[in-house]
Parts: C-alpha cells; structure tokens; sequence
C-alpha cells in the first residue's frame, strides 16, 4: 500500500503548523532536540511532538512568524522536505486510489 511509504507531511492553518517527519519517528533523542530546537523559533509559543507518528505540531504567533518563514527553518535544520512533503487532500486522494484498486480487483476477481 503506497500510503505507508508517506515519509512527510504538512498540514497548515493560520497559526498552527503540523508536520510529519521521518527524522523524529520512534527517536526520542532526536523529539528532545527538536523541541528544544523549535522553541527557540522567535514566534513559537506551543509544541506538541508524537513520538509514534513522528509529527509536530506548532502553534505560533502570526505577529512574529509565518508558515513559510517556518517551513524554511524546518528545512534548514533538515527536520523537513517540503517537496517530499503530503498535504491533507493529496493524503485523501491517495487513499481514495488505494481504496478504488481494492475495490477493482475484488470485483474483477469475481467476475473471473
């Protein structure tokens, strides 16, 4: 299933920024420099790391900082690839793909 080689994902609203990271997947060393890291983002205010999924999420003033200036210092520290990188929708859409194969080969199989 191609969803499972999903290796990062980005997932911004207005003063939020959720990214998703091979690098901090089930690494609790590299989760403690990252945090450590990420809070001394001028604009930071929250993080929310998830060891299992390797995700972060980031609330930030938009007075401060922005998603764009973000994502370059994610990059810059090679927390982030952001051409790499899943959103939402291309998520779902991928899903709905794998979901309408199975879907297809079920019925085809049937019919053999």
């Amino acid at each position: 299933m191609l969803l499972s080689t999903m290796n990062y994902y980005i997932n911004s609203t207005p003063g939020r920024l959720r990214i998703q990271s091979p690098r901090l997947h089930d690494n609790h060393e590299e989760i403690k420099k990252f945090e450590k890291f990420i809070t001394a983002v001028n604009g930071i205010k929250k993080i929310e790391t998830n060891f299992f999924t390797g995700s972060a999420l980031m609330h930030y003033d938009e007075e401060m900082t922005d998603c764009e200036k973000l994502i370059g210092v994610l990059e810059s520290a090679g927390y982030f690839d952001l051409m790499k990188a899943m959103t939402s929708d291309e998520l779902v859409e991928e899903g709905a793909e794998e979901v309408m194969k199975v879907i297809v080969d079920e019925i085809t199989g049937e019919l053999l």
